[in-house]
């Protein structure tokens, strides 16, 4: 029981014990007000920056989503628990580009397919917009859970595709086969004028050759 609860709880552990430690050495070297506005600007730069922002965010949020799935497993009314009442294991969590991906690992009586009743229930619980169960085809027993929060096609902005780039480097060379094609010169074909009808006396006249 409670080495479980330190698996769970590990990174919040972690940062919690790196916050006091550091602190405490601020305190010793610049004293509290020193150590309180280094704190800050720190804080205060890892929001402006977006790479930093980026970094921190998704990870707060891979620690969510591994408590709340928790918790929706344990709750969901599906069966998510093998028959002695045991959750698949929680590996780790990372982000990607559309949310997170939590990897687990399923106990003996237990299977990714019983997830795959209560995804209905872990995209609210996880605050996202969908949720989905990825499978590894070489090993059954490990699976993950993709938490879809974000679409990035969906934007209001068009995308630049790296083809344009290319295109743009081809353009700008010189070498054989860049040159632009050019329209074919058609000449047109001469228009055959038609031979006016004979009458019907010149008809009769013709005729009466082959009349005796």
């Amino acid at each position: 029981m409670g080495l479980g609860v330190l698996l769970r709880w590990r990174a919040e552990i972690f940062l919690t014990a790196v916050f006091l430690m550091g602190m405490a050495w601020l305190y010793h070297q610049v004293g509290e007000g020193y150590a309180w506005l280094i704190f800050t600007g720190t804080v205060v730069v890892v929001v402006l920056v977006p790479q930093t922002r980026w970094f921190v965010f998704s990870r707060f949020w891979c620690l969510v989503d591994r408590h709340r799935l928790r918790t929706c497993l344990r709750q969901a009314r599906a069966r998510t628990m093998n028959l002695d009442g045991a959750l698949p294991f929680m590996l780790w969590a990372r982000p990607t580009k559309t949310g997170e991906r939590i990897w687990l690992w399923s106990r003996a009586g237990s299977s990714a397919g019983d997830l795959e009743a209560v995804l209905e229930y872990i995209a609210p619980a996880c605050y996202a917009r969908d949720a989905r169960v990825h499978r590894v085809r070489k090993l059954s027993t490990l699976f993950a859970v993709e938490v879809i929060r974000r679409d990035p096609l969906d934007r209001s902005t068009p995308i630049d595709s790296p083809l344009a780039k290319v295109a743009s480097l081809v353009r700008k060379s010189r070498g054989e086969g860049t040159e632009p094609i050019a329209a074919a010169t058609v000449t047109p074909l001469p228009v055959q004028e038609k031979p006016a009808p004979r009458s019907a006396a010149v008809v009769a006249d013709d005729l009466s050759d082959y009349i005796d």
